[in-house]
């Protein structure tokens, strides 16, 4: 029998990876006995035992322990070590959330002294960016406050004090949260990590004033229509995730998260109806007599039929709640709303130009329709309760505010227009909020309300100021991409990211992490640093100017507000002097870009 040896180890760079997650909380074991208690979720790449799963958080505690012990320190955020990369990220007081990253390698075969080829594996470090893995933390623990409220608020309810069934309920919300999520974390994509975490603004469109001014009477009109119960609207283009208006009791740092949700949502819509096109296309083809229905078998939800079960009883219309079993209603709850067991219908002779007029988009949370597959194989419509509850910092409409710890609990719902505009409704939680979304007439009726109120015109001026402004975009030649960002209303502007597949300039994680060492010189020194300027290797140049606004706010200070502006020249025999020229033309510009009317 013959030995069977191990294959060489391939030649290439591979991508850092998850080696594990996980969130603790040390106050959570009292002795040795129940040390694993303090663990509120863990993950990794395989299957570990206790005892490294304690190991690995015994670690973090040390290290964090240990720098917190030094003067005037912070607490560990990240340690470096040969083979990989720990984060730390403290989103609560005594919770942490703990990363490691097995970093990228580069294997090649050189020739030693002697001539003679080794194997040279090499630990690419410089790879990954603290900033931005901390960042990554920050945007999970983000989304689930969320959708889920505070660690602290789960774990203590009420009563101030935690018990092992909250804690248990914390588990299974963390778990529900980052389960799946975590592990489609690439961190090759420096470009996304830079944009939406780093700087996790919200790109915002500009439109007219008078436009803007039009969609704000709209929303007080609906907030009116439905005895004040939607407290806050805003609205995104669905095309780029840009915000286009947002409700003035609504905070900007709550519609920073929110957007991010609603884009998902609508991301999942898009995903199912591709999904549902393609296999409806599928058994098209397996019957050629049936070609001439395809363009029914076909049809998208895109513009879909909500309102249809006000229609005649040829479509059979259920809820899927009436076919889940009884014991898992109490499980359910919290994410469902009864149902009425009859649905009023309109006569077949307005029906038609009922739908026509009202049904001009669909509703992504709340009551949704969706379509099932009968016994036989018949496709019905069905209707389901998908309620979202959302923990936000805005306060209802005419209270006062309850301070950065209290959160207000809101019902989201998602309105996706076939113009592909979102429309957000936020609804504080109550018995009467209840009500109203539970009937499926609400959601007739807001859109009846909507056009009644002229949306088709309000949504035909919008679009046409997000195709003029799209045309006004700011350029500054085909070698450079530019980027903005303010601190104090979020907004960013940017020319980095292109749909192209050949762009003119593109964008690499190397000019990314200059990038990203630029904003850090500016954090080091903010009162000293306005202005920074580096060239690389490749022969690119990166600067950064971070301007100062004058205007003071209560709630802002001086050293807070500020706008920061990057900007990459790649053309190889760009000149100093004409990247500053290009950012003096950049901040010249600065007001008429980052405008929002």
């Amino acid at each position: 029998m013959t030995n069977q040896e191990s294959p060489p180890p391939q030649l290439g760079t591979s991508s850092p990876m998850l080696s594990y997650f996980c969130v603790y909380n040390p106050s959570l074991s009292s002795s040795e006995e129940n040390t694993k208690d303090q663990i509120l979720y863990y993950t990794s790449k395989k299957a570990e035992p206790i005892d490294v799963k304690m190991k690995h958080v015994g670690l973090a505690q040390a290290l964090v322990n240990f720098t917190s012990t030094f003067p005037t320190s912070q607490p560990t955020q990240n340690v470096h070590s040969q083979k990989h990369r720990m984060v730390f990220l403290q989103p609560e007081p005594g919770f942490w959330m703990h990363m490691c990253i097995e970093l990228g390698i580069l294997r090649k075969q050189i020739k030693d002294s002697k001539g003679k080829e080794k194997l040279v594996t090499e630990y690419l470090d410089s790879q990954l960016n603290n900033k931005a893995l901390e960042a990554v933390l920050k945007i999970g623990y983000e989304q689930f406050k969320l959708l889920n409220g505070t660690f602290s608020s789960i774990l203590n309810g009420q009563e101030g004090e935690p018990n092992r069934q909250r804690a248990r309920a914390l588990t299974h919300a963390i778990e529900e949260l980052f389960s799946e999520w975590i592990w489609k974390w690439d961190f090759d994509r420096l470009d996304i990590m830079c944009f939406n975490a780093v700087f996790n603004g919200v790109p915002v469109q500009a439109v007219q004033r008078s436009n803007y001014l039009r969609t704000n009477e709209l929303d007080e009109y609906i907030r009116k229509r439905f005895d004040q119960l939607v407290s806050h609207v805003f609205v995104l283009d669905g095309s780029d995730g840009s915000l286009i208006y947002r409700s003035p009791s609504l905070l900007i740092t709550d519609v920073r998260s929110l957007r991010k949700y609603a884009i998902r949502r609508v991301e999942k819509q898009v995903n199912a109806e591709k999904r549902k096109t393609s296999i409806d296309l599928a058994f098209a083809k397996k019957d050629s007599s049936k070609v001439s229905g395809l363009k029914s078998i076909t049809k998208t939800l895109s513009n879909t039929h909500f309102l249809s079960y006000f229609s005649s009883g040829s479509k059979s219309t259920e809820s899927v709640a009436s076919t889940t079993p009884t014991s898992n209603s109490q499980d359910s709850t919290q994410n469902s709303l009864p149902l009425p067991s009859n649905t009023p219908t309109a006569s077949s002779s307005i029906q038609s130009s009922l739908e026509t007029e009202i049904n001009q988009g669909m509703f992504l949370t709340g009551l949704v329709e969706s379509t099932a597959i009968g016994m036989n194989g018949e496709e019905r419509l069905v209707t389901k309760a998908d309620l979202v509850r959302v923990y936000l910092s805005s306060t209802e409409e005419g209270q006062e505010d309850q301070g950065d710890d209290k959160l207000t609990e809101y019902y989201l719902i998602i309105y996706k227009h076939k113009s592909n505009l979102i429309w957000n409704f936020l609804l504080p939680v109550s018995a009467e909020s209840e009500d109203l979304i539970s009937d499926p007439l609400f959601y007739r009726d807001l859109q009846k309300y909507m056009t009644e109120k002229n949306l088709e015109q309000l949504t035909t001026t919008l679009m046409e100021d997000i195709e003029t402004m799209q045309e006004k975009s700011f350029h500054l030649g085909k070698h450079y991409k530019c980027f903005f960002y303010d601190n104090t209303t979020l907004n960013m502007k940017s020319t980095m990211t292109s749909s192209l597949k050949k762009p003119s300039v593109q964008i690499t994680n190397d000019m990314l992490l200059q990038l990203l060492e630029v904003k850090e010189d500016f954090e080091k020194a903010p009162s000293v640093t306005s202005e920074v300027f580096t060239r690389s290797t490749s022969n690119y140049w990166i600067a950064g100017h971070r301007v100062y606004h004058t205007a003071l706010s209560s709630k802002y200070n001086n050293e807070q507000d500020y706008t920061e502006m990057y900007l990459i020249a790649a053309k190889k025999d760009t000149s100093l002097a004409e990247v500053e020229e290009t950012l003096d033309k950049m901040t010249s510009n600065l007001s008429e870009i980052m405008h929002i009317e």
